[in-house]
């Protein structure tokens, strides 16, 4: 490794990034227009090919503040390669491992750039992917975070799904009571708050630490997913997503909750409770389980359909609801497992069945996801 200095638990290499930086007309350098922030642990499989793909992004002006969270294989090396040959990379290397979400953070302070982009050291940017989102966010400035398309891809880079639909506001929001809009390596927002303070993730969150800051990105400006394909995002055996999927699950019935109670009434919200309670693997199907799911959707659409702004707005949150039961009763809570549980699913939410169509036409593979997730939990 080059040379550098310590900061507590965390050490900063010496090569500053130059040409991450703009020099004005009076001399006087000015911070980069974008930060991109990766943490990084024992990730030398599939890290040469995540840093090419930001190193060769079409907008150039940026740094790429990488922290390695105290690896032992050869990402190092690989790291240390990458710097000397591109001045815009920041190396920060942890004296132990923290976990992602203090690394996360640990980036976030040292960053200067306006505009924060993440990516995962498994995944991968499409050449204008910074470029678009930058675009987006400089001509909305009432928004505060902008996510985007994504290929998902296996170990070996083969496209298994393309997610392109693109969310507005509105519909996000909806999402917020039960999952993050999109991918954490999508991710693109303000680095400062209104107030000045920088955005950071919250440490009590060792999974979904991503869509509890989306949640308070929302609460300071509106938010969309753009339909640009501009990720490609890696789903493997060592995922996070894959090898803490329960706690996971865990943590986002305590944000969505959260967002829940700011969305929706609070009679509806105590309606929601045994649907977020089957949905986060807390709970399994029977008769009693899949009424109150079913009562507690019921409100929830009913509510939904009066606020839609649009009647494209109304047959989504049709869909959305009705997949929202499926997955939660016949995936997440095992109700597929048995043919009796799945017959009282089919009486019970047999209104929701012509949604349940539309959502499985419009997006198949998502619902062929969700069916081999039965086998594994």
């Amino acid at each position: 490794m080059v040379a550098g200095w310590s900061i507590g638990c965390y050490r900063l290499d010496s090569q500053w990034p130059a040409r991450a930086l703009r020099c004005g007309s009076d001399g006087v350098t000015d911070a980069p227009d974008i930060s991109v922030v990766m943490a990084v642990y024992n990730g030398e499989h599939f890290l040469p090919e995540t840093l090419q793909s930001v190193l060769k992004q079409s907008h150039a002006g940026f740094e790429f503040l990488i922290v390695d969270d105290a690896s032992d294989d050869m990402t190092p090396d690989l790291l240390a390669q990458a710097a000397a040959t591109d001045g815009r990379i920041r190396l920060i290397r942890n004296e132990r491992n923290l976990g992602l979400t203090v690394s996360l953070n640990v980036g976030l302070r040292a960053a200067s750039g306006k505009y924060i982009a993440r990516i995962d050291a498994d995944d991968v940017c499409l050449p204008d992917r910074l470029a678009q989102q930058l675009a987006f966010m400089e001509a909305n400035p009432d928004h505060s975070a902008v996510a985007c398309g994504h290929h998902v891809i296996d170990a070996s880079g083969l496209t298994m799904r393309t997610v392109s639909g693109g969310l507005d506001d509105w519909q996000i929001r909806w999402l917020g009571g039960f999952n993050p809009p999109a991918p954490h390596p999508t991710y693109f927002f303000r680095r400062s708050c209104y107030d000045g303070s920088t955005n950071l993730y919250d440490e009590a969150f060792r999974t979904a630490q991503d869509f509890e800051l989306w949640s308070r990105l929302a609460l300071q400006g509106k938010t969309q997913v753009l339909p640009d394909v501009l990720v490609k995002y890696r789903r493997h055996a060592n995922a996070i997503t894959v090898l803490k999927r329960r706690e996971q699950a865990t943590s986002c019935a305590i944000i969505g909750r959260s967002n829940l109670g700011r969305r929706l009434p609070a009679d509806i919200v105590s309606q929601l409770e045994p649907l977020i309670s089957l949905f986060s693997y807390q709970s399994e199907a029977d008769r009693s389980t899949i009424i109150a799911a079913v009562t507690g959707c019921d409100a929830m659409l009913a509510h939904d359909l009066g606020s839609a702004p649009t009647a494209r707005h109304r047959r989504w949150v049709r869909r959305m609801t009705a997949g929202l039961l499926a997955e939660t009763i016949l995936s997440r809570a095992g109700g597929l497992r048995s043919i009796s549980k799945t017959l009282m699913f089919l009486f019970y939410a047999r209104r929701y069945l012509p949604g349940l169509f539309g959502a499985v036409t419009s997006d198949p593979m998502m619902a062929l996801k969700s069916l081999k997730n039965i086998a594994r939990y």
